[in-house]
């Protein structure tokens, strides 16, 4: 699969259509430009956030300020 494919296999949104996700052990939550946020678990969850990186979605934990504990 190409990482910047427009859809990742099993998932019902398009790469346009995601803003930011934040991921705590292999579930993702997702925030789509509408500003809902969704739930996701891939089967494999280092593939699907390539995925993300590769189509520019913004990584929550990565922004500035955010504190990991």
């Amino acid at each position: 699969m190409k990482t910047t494919a427009k859809h990742f296999p099993g998932f019902h949104y398009s790469a346009s259509e995601l803003l930011k996700y934040i991921t705590v052990a292999k579930d993702f939550t997702l925030m789509l430009s509408s500003g809902e946020f969704i739930k996701f678990t891939p089967i494999d969850d280092s593939l699907f956030e390539d995925w993300l990186i590769a189509n520019n979605v913004q990584n929550i934990r990565k922004e500035e300020g955010w504190i990991i504990e």
